[in-house]
């Protein structure tokens, strides 16, 4: 399951989410995984009030409320800001027993800038879904649906920013 959703977050409150972004404290490596990669990424972990104090949360939960239902308040689990950068390498992954709602961050992005989010087969062999970078899009999907990033051209911005929240599935 893969439902994508624009035009849901005003562009003003847009901007207040990604001046929150710039200004998070980031990590090196992989907080979702306990195993070394030669590629670590770089993130920054949230809490639910740092959803909620970058003004996402509110549409996140207008979702939640009308189409999703997968009770996020109770079923929270973690948020993660994913920054990336042109050459960056995306490893393929799932997240089991999770949904996932994803955004995106950037306020401007082009077609020829990369950063299209792969979604693959259980074999992954071939790619199933591609879902193309646009600025303020809400992507919800099963974790356990592997998946993983194209990387960004050159041409793009420096940072692309994607939040990434996790919603407890039981199954």
């Amino acid at each position: 399951m893969i439902k994508i959703f624009d035009n849901k977050v005003p562009y003003d409150t847009m901007q207040q989410i990604y001046d929150f972004v710039c200004k998070s404290n980031y990590n090196l490596g992989w907080s979702d995984s306990s195993f070394e990669k030669w590629s670590p990424n770089i993130n920054s972990d949230w809490t639910k009030d740092d959803v909620k104090n970058s003004k996402l949360y509110d549409y996140i939960k207008k979702l939640d409320d009308e189409e999703l239902n997968l009770n996020i308040d109770d079923n929270f689990s973690r948020c993660v800001v994913n920054l990336s950068k042109s050459g960056d390498y995306n490893f393929c992954h799932t997240h089991p027993n999770k949904m996932v709602i994803l955004y995106y961050v950037n306020l401007e992005w082009h077609d020829g800038f990369g950063g299209e989010t792969l979604f693959y087969n259980e074999k992954l062999t071939d790619a199933i879904e591609v879902s193309s970078f646009v600025p303020g899009r809400i992507m919800v999907f099963d974790g356990q649906t592997p998946h993983t990033i194209r990387a960004q051209s050159s041409y793009g911005p420096d940072y692309r920013f994607t939040i990434s929240i996790f919603v407890d599935v039981k199954k």
